[in-house]
């Protein structure tokens, strides 16, 4: 299932050459994957009040090409891989005005309690865990 996100640059968010910082793109990545699962129908709220919790393991990006203030992006989210226990989600960013590929990037997560210890979800949240299936 891809998913995409579309996401206004902000003035703030430039660097003194007028473009995107890198340290930005993170929360960009991590703004549509919050959106990816509300689409989904698994809020983050509802994951943690559920006792889960999504820890980031990793992240990988890849710079293709640069955005600056006002300049609209889409975030292209899906699934690479997952197998209840840990996560890989790919994303490509876009830029909508010009098509250009903007970043390639993947996170790597895993699903834990409140203490941070490891849960299989598809043993101890079914329903959670066919909701990332499908």
């Amino acid at each position: 299932m891809n998913f995409t996100y579309e996401r206004r640059i902000n003035y703030y968010e430039t660097d003194k050459m007028g473009i995107v910082h890198h340290s930005n793109y993170i929360r960009f990545l991590e703004e549509a994957r919050c959106a990816f699962l509300d689409y989904i129908g698994i809020p983050y709220k509802s994951i943690e009040d559920a006792g889960l919790m999504i820890p980031v393991l990793g992240v990988n990006c890849k710079f293709k090409h640069h955005v600056t203030f006002d300049d609209v992006i889409l975030i292209k989210v899906s699934v690479k891989d997952f197998n209840g226990v840990r996560l890989i989600i790919s994303y490509e960013v876009t830029d909508k005005n010009t098509s250009y590929l903007v970043l390639t990037g993947e996170t790597t997560h895993c699903f834990t309690d409140d203490k941070l210890k490891p849960v299989n979800i598809k043993k101890h949240y079914p329903e959670i865990f066919e909701k990332f299936k499908t």
